[in-house]
């Protein structure tokens, strides 16, 4: 394995053991993104994180390894990232609502 890759692997791994959470809005604070989204998910208006990250597991390979909630226009989506096995990485847009996927882009 070339030293890259093991290289990323190893940052993987250590967002895997950090939770790999990072908050980002475009609305404004966030917390209140945060916030919104927990009030949003017992309204019954938002799906839950684990089902969210169940519906990337599902369709990409790989390892999550950031997970960056945003808010515009009172709408919520949330960014993955994926670490692929080949060491591509892959960002996903996805609707914190529904579950679509709306984007998906490699870097």
């Amino acid at each position: 394995m070339s030293r890259l890759c093991l290289s990323l692997l190893a940052i993987a791994f250590a967002l895997a053991l950090s939770g790999g959470m990072a908050r980002a809005d475009n609305d404004g604070d966030d917390d209140d993104t945060i916030d919104a989204i927990h009030q949003a998910v017992e309204a019954g208006n938002v799906r839950p994180l684990p089902e969210l990250k169940a519906i990337i597991a599902g369709r990409f390979q790989g390892d999550i390894v950031r997970i960056e909630p945003h808010r515009s226009h009172g709408a919520f989506t949330y960014e993955f990232k994926v670490l692929q096995r080949d060491g591509r990485l892959i960002e996903i847009e996805l609707d914190a609502a529904t579950g679509r996927i709306l984007k998906t882009e490699n870097e």
